[in-house]
């Protein structure tokens, strides 16, 4: 079991997906265009992975908005009334989805500037995407991916984890310039997997980033700290980041901190960090109303998936413990009776706001976002989520799993959760992430490759059921 259960780590270790190895089109500056062939496509609006069914009991069914990508794993949509839909492939490149068509050039090609990914399995690449809340005006945005060692990088780093400035071209609003690409922050990163890749700006303004606790197993392999660098507060590894990129300065490191994170001021740790104590915080929302919690999913080892409500100054427990449950990080399916609930700051570790295991669902959390659409009505106000893919032996298979959960007024409270049914049955695919619209209207990124291949790659939209 503990020889089975390595294999299933290797891939809960996730999230991310395909990052195609075909030969690269063009330079990271995006002059050429991607070859006919394997340039995504728009699929018509009533195209959708099944036949309709009869089933009474959907929650929402699904229609196919785009295909032919290699590994979408994000989807945002700026705050500039354009309505269009900015596709992430963690190949690195970043296509325009707009009016059912996506653009036949790549907004953004990096792909040049990244480690090079290994095609059978990989978590490095292209991860995040934010726009600048004053996009419309200033046409900044930032992103986040794994690049070559720098040079004075650790010794025995595998990558370079890399948070970007860049802006749009002045005289092409779909195109970045890729010139202006400015580093904002630099961390090393021991192994190849577990970078994390939650970004985007909060309703304060500032910019968050979830980073991995640096790969390996447990936490506990070479180049992490002895407790783990998800507890160590002196690295950046296992954290929610926030930082304050408002101002002008130049050169790396090119951010202020918010005068109120945790550990501002020297206060017991790296002024960035907001929180800690994750495994792999892999996507980041916030409520659309009431207290605007950051809501964050951070992927399992051994047996549990969790979503964090997360606070300031809070340790969500990794290594302690996985999800609500006191770990043994060598036998993971072991229980284990007790563990340290109270951190070096007597401060105690916070549950998950929801739960659940790999043998009920699926091995690894993706993140989503409360519903405040308005084509599935039932739906709203409910946090609707992903899970990658069911547990499997041999081949691995794409099963994933859409399901909803009930947000609780209460601090602590645990949130009631159930699959979302869809009309035309499961998914059959990987699901790699989810993204929403300017109007709330959620979409589900899929591929069928366990590995960075081919171009398999949709983007699907929730729908009403009937």
């Amino acid at each position: 079991m503990i020889r089975r259960a390595a294999a299933i780590l290797a891939t809960a270790l996730i999230l991310t997906g395909g990052c195609t190895p075909a030969a690269p089109s063009g330079s990271s500056s995006g002059t050429s265009p991607r070859p006919s062939a394997t340039t995504p496509s728009a699929t018509p609006a009533s195209g959708s992975t099944a036949a309709p069914s009869a089933n009474a009991d959907a929650d929402a069914a699904i229609e196919v908005v785009a295909s032919g990508l290699s590994t979408p794993v994000g989807l945002v949509a700026p705050p500039d009334g354009s309505g269009r839909l900015f596709v992430v492939e963690q190949t690195g490149r970043i296509w325009i989805l707009r009016d059912g068509a996506i653009n036949p050039q790549p907004f953004l090609d990096v792909s040049d500037r990244m480690v090079t990914l290994d095609p059978s399995y990989d978590e490095r690449g292209l991860l995040g995407l934010a726009f600048d809340p004053d996009f419309a005006s200033n046409g900044r945005f930032f992103v986040y991916y794994g690049a070559p060692v720098r040079d004075g990088g650790a010794a025995g780093s595998d990558h370079t984890d890399t948070l970007s400035e860049l802006y749009v071209r002045a005289d092409e609003p779909d195109r970045a310039d890729p010139s202006s690409e400015r580093h904002v922050l630099r961390f090393e990163q021991p192994q190849p997997n577990h970078s994390g890749g939650a970004l985007g700006f909060g309703p304060d303004g500032y910019l968050y980033l979830g980073t991995g606790d640096g790969g390996g197993t447990g936490d506990a392999s070479p180049g992490h700290s002895a407790q783990g660098n998800a507890q160590d507060r002196s690295k950046l590894n296992g954290k929610i980041l926030r930082l304050d990129v408002s101002g002008d300065g130049a050169g790396d490191d090119a951010y202020a901190i918010p005068r109120d994170n945790p550990f501002a001021d020297g206060r017991g740790g790296r002024p960035e960090i907001y929180a800690y104590g994750f495994r792999n915080p892999w996507r980041l929302s916030w409520e659309p109303g009431g207290d605007r919690r950051l809501l964050v999913s951070d992927v399992g080892y051994g047996r549990y998936e969790e979503i964090d409500a997360v606070e300031s100054g809070g340790n969500y427990g990794w290594r302690v413990r996985e999800g609500a449950h006191c770990l043994s990080v060598e036998f993971p399916l072991v229980d284990v009776d007790g563990c340290d609930l109270v951190d070096d700051r007597d401060q105690r570790l916070i549950d998950p706001v929801v739960e659940y295991t790999h043998k009920a669902v699926g091995i690894a959390v993706v993140g989503g976002h409360v519903y405040r659409g308005g084509a599935i009505p039932t739906l709203g106000g409910q946090y609707v989520f992903a899970d990658f893919t069911r547990d499997f032996t041999g081949a691995p298979e794409g099963h994933g799993t859409m399901l909803r959960a009930e947000p609780q007024a209460d601090e602590g409270a645990t949130w009631p959760w159930r699959r979302l049914v869809l009309r035309d049955g499961p998914l059959d695919r990987f699901v790699t992430g989810m993204g929403e619209d300017a109007v709330g209207e959620l979409f589900v990124l899929t591929r069928t490759e366990f590995g960075p291949v081919g171009q398999t790659g949709e983007v699907l939209k929730l729908i009403a059921p009937r």
